[in-house]
């Protein structure tokens, strides 16, 4: 059985005063294995970040299911959302999403504090991923006292640190200089070696090339699929690059 099942998923969503309607999802259906490293694309508007926001149970869909370990995420009582999603997600996004007034450190803490974990139980999980991605010298500094790299490891941790069923990442180097996009996609990889299942959602063709396939969204479907295999991350982005050509109808 897969970790994440999508099935028939469509979004509409209506203005309140217009009464217009607007489609963004017609009819989506996919699935990531356990231990999957996943990238969505699509053109902007094509509805890469609603699905993923119904994935997540923050968006309800229109109609259709999303089943996350066999378990019907539309099953889940509206009292116990936010615990399952703290517990089955991690999320990475485009601007960071750290709290300004806690240290790195303690936005990292931050997911295992409001699961009551213990004080040794969270230090013992959080110094060894912090090293890991190279920020355990800045935990105490605060997210404006860092570099946007910095920032986006600083998330990932937070993100990785309850050991997620399945990891979302929403242009997660969207706001990154090209250093800091290669630094912050090497980690994915390392987190993704770990056993870590992760589903990105992305524009940039360098970071779906460090993905294991790449699934391509036209008119609020599911259009088409590339997967890596043996190729070099330099192999598999002119692989991406060939299919983007023919899914925007021969334009980058």
């Amino acid at each position: 059985m897969p970790l994440l099942e999508v099935k028939n998923v469509k979004k509409i969503y209506s203005t309140r005063f217009s009464g217009n309607r607007v489609t963004a999802l017609t009819d989506v259906n996919l699935s990531v294995d356990e231990g999957e490293f996943v990238a969505i694309m699509g053109e902007s508007g094509s509805g890469k970040t609603t699905l993923l926001n119904i994935i997540a149970a923050m968006d309800d869909a229109t109609s259709g299911e999303v089943f996350l370990n066999g378990t019907n995420i539309k099953d889940i009582k509206e009292n116990k959302l936010a615990e399952f999603r703290r517990k089955k997600f991690g999320f990475v996004f485009q601007e960071f999403n750290l709290l300004d007034t806690f240290s790195i450190g303690d936005n990292i803490r931050l997911p295992l504090v409001l699961d009551d974990r213990k004080a040794a139980e969270i230090d013992d999980k959080v110094i060894p991923l912090a090293s890991k991605l190279g920020i355990k010298e800045i935990l105490d500094k605060y997210p404006y006292e860092v570099a946007g790299g910095q920032k986006q490891r600083a998330a990932l941790c937070r993100a990785a640190v309850m050991n997620p069923s399945l990891l979302l990442a929403d242009e997660p180097t969207g706001s990154l200089d090209s250093k800091s996009t290669g630094e912050v996609l090497h980690l994915f990889e390392e987190i993704h070696e770990d056993g870590q299942t992760i589903l990105m959602v992305t524009h940039s063709v360098k970071a779906a090339s460090h993905a294991s396939r790449v699934l391509f969204i036209k008119d609020g479907a599911v259009y088409h699929q590339v997967y890596k295999g043996d190729l070099s991350n330099h192999e598999f982005y002119n692989k991406i690059s060939d299919s983007l050509q023919v899914l925007l109808g021969g334009s980058r």
